[in-house]
Order: structure tokens, then C-alpha cells, then sequence
């Protein structure tokens, strides 16, 4: 980080060169050179930047803002760093840069590994949670606003020296994943996943592939529209999953081993990466012991059966 930071440090911005090169002018007049701020112009039409320190100055030393720009003017219109140096209005000094000083500044951020960017002095921790696709599914053109502006946050952050810890919170619980394993288990129900008897042991290749799961989940969502005891397949596959059968677990962290590895390709080739490629379901096994600790701290009360925060 020690060589990162210093690249940091080496860029100085165009506004504070500029300011530099007045500052000498505003403490020759003895005036603090903070007044020599350098700023972008409200008046691009007349020039890109401007100091207004002579205004100031003018209260200080109860005298003409004028008079005090012109003493300003004087002293930095032979600097070859500048176009043109004029005054305008009460007393602003509008700064025209030489095109050249202005190409010889851009090609020193061109150069910067950082592109000018300053290390944030109070660095944080960032989670991103960005991409959101769906296990089992392809990712389609609405996935991409997500994962494009989330893409951005963290690699802005990064630069600016925030450690960001991205997160692609994949859709791997629900009645998505009863739909699968119910019409699996219509279609291979010899799988050792669907031996209630059995516990552990299960191979560890997938009995499925991407595309299987692709053909899988529409194919028993549309059957689940029209069929309410297909439906109810479904619903009791769910429940089971989210109630800890190994089986039905098993089954899940293939489809979302193998959905992972197709998403990875998608990403890769977007550019895009993740730290984590945690889901919905990694978190199951702290909704226990979070309800049973809201319980203890008296912040939940039961309302016509449902607990409630």
C-alpha cells in the first residue's frame, strides 16, 4: 500500500497549481495565502478558472477589491503558465491557462496509475451487495444495471483507498428451488437426494446440468400454474429444503455450484468480479439464533401469529 499511497500523493491537482503560483502574489501584499484559492469560473464563457481572494482581501484591508486585483494581476500575468489574466466584475481575477499547460497537465494524469484520484484519509470497510442473478437461471439484460453500477462503486472506491468487499447475493432459496428439485425428482426419482433413509454420502458431482436446470425450472413453474397439487409438490419441496433435509441441501449446493460456474463466465466476460459469491441460503443458519436473541433483548411481540419486531 506504501508505493499506492505515494502515487496518491504525487498528483496535485490543476486548481491547487494554479493557486501556488498566486499565492506569492497575495502574501507579498501580506495577506494569508489561503486566500489565493484557485476555483472553477461560474463564467466558463470568459474563463475556466477564477480566484475571488481580492473580495476578501478588500474586507481585510479595507480597500478597493479592484485596486487589489489589479496588484494581484500584476504580479502573475508574465507567469507563461497563463493565456490571459484579467479582471472582472468587483474585483474576480479570471485565469486563462496556456493550451500547452493544459495538454502537459493532462498527459501527467494520462500517466497516473490513479488518474489524479486522492487516497481517502479515513478509509472504510464497503460491502457492495450487486448482480443479483438467480441460481439455475440465465442472466438477462436486467441484471446488467446492477451489476454495471456496482461494478463502478467498488473499483471507485478501491481507488479512492476504502477496502470493499463485493458480494454477488445470488437467488438460491425459495419456491425456485422447490420447483427444481420437485420436477427432478419427477423425472430421476431413483437419485439417492429423494432416499429420505439416506443422510450423507451423496456423490459429489451434480446429477444435473446448466442447462438442465434452465429447462427444469420453467418447465415446472408452468406446470405449477395450472396444477395446484404440482404446486403443492413444490411448496413441500421448499419447506423441506429450507427445514434442513440433507438430501434436498445436497441437491442445492450443486445447482448452486454449477449456476456459479456458468455466472462466472457472464461476469468475467463483462469485466466484472466478486469477492463473495454468497446467497440467500448462507445466511439460514443465523435466522435462529437472531430471532431467539431479539426474543431475549424484549424487541419482539406475536400479532395474529406472526412475531414481529
Amino acid at each position: 500500500m506504501g508505493k499506492e499511497r505515494a502515487d496518491y500523493e504525487e498528483y496535485t491537482s490543476l486548481q491547487e497549481k494554479l493557486s501556488a503560483i498566486l499565492r506569492p502574489a497575495f502574501q507579498d501584499l501580506g495577506l494569508a495565502e489561503n486566500l489565493a484559492r484557485v476555483v472553477i469560473s461560474d463564467r466558463p464563457d470568459l474563463a475556466p478558472f477564477q480566484c475571488n481572494g481580492a473580495l476578501a482581501a478588500a474586507k481585510i484591508l479595507k480597500k478597493n477589491p479592484r485596486e487589489i486585483a489589479e496588484k494581484i494581476i500584476g504580479r502573475v500575468q508574465d507567469n507563461a503558465v497563463f493565456e490571459k489574466v484579467e479582471m472582472a466584475g468587483a474585483g474576480f481575477i479570471n485565469l486563462v491557462p496556456t493550451p500547452a499547460y493544459i495538454a502537459a497537465q493532462a498527459q501527467v494524469l494520462y500517466a497516473s496509475k490513479r488518474a489524479g484520484a486522492v487516497l481517502n484519509p479515513c478509509p472504510k470497510t464497503i460491502i457492495i451487495d450487486f448482480g443479483g442473478p438467480n441460481v439455475a437461471k440465465p442472466m438477462h439484460v436486467g441484471h446488467l444495471r446492477s451489476t454495471v453500477i456496482g461494478d463502478c462503486l467498488q473499483r471507485a472506491l478501491r481507488l479512492r483507498g476504502h477496502r470493499v468487499i463485493s458480494d454477488v447475493h445470488l437467488g438460491d432459496w425459495g419456491l425456485q428451488m422447490g420447483h427444481l428439485i420437485s420436477e427432478l425428482a419427477e423425472e430421476q426419482p431413483h437419485l439417492p437426494y429423494f432416499d429420505e433413509s439416506k443422510t450423507t454420502g451423496y456423490p459429489e458431482t451434480s446429477p444435473v446440468s446448466i442447462e438442465a436446470l434452465a429447462r427444469l425450472y420453467p418447465q415446472a413453474s408452468a406446470k405449477a400454474l395450472i396444477d395446484s397439487q404440482r404446486l403443492s409438490l413444490s411448496h413441500k419441496a421448499t419447506h423441506e429444503l429450507q427445514a434442513g433435509r440433507p438430501g434436498y441441501r445436497a441437491l442445492l449446493a450443486h445447482f448452486i455450484d454449477i449456476s456459479i460456474a456458468a455466472l462466472r463466465v457472464d461476469f468475467e466476460a463483462l469485466g466484472v468480479t466478486f469477492d463473495l459469491w454468497n446467497g440467500e441460503a448462507c445466511v439460514d443458519p443465523l435466522i435462529v439464533p437472531m430471532i431467539e436473541d431479539l426474543k431475549v433483548r424484549g424487541l419482539t411481540e406475536e400479532s395474529d401469529g406472526a412475531l414481529v419486531i
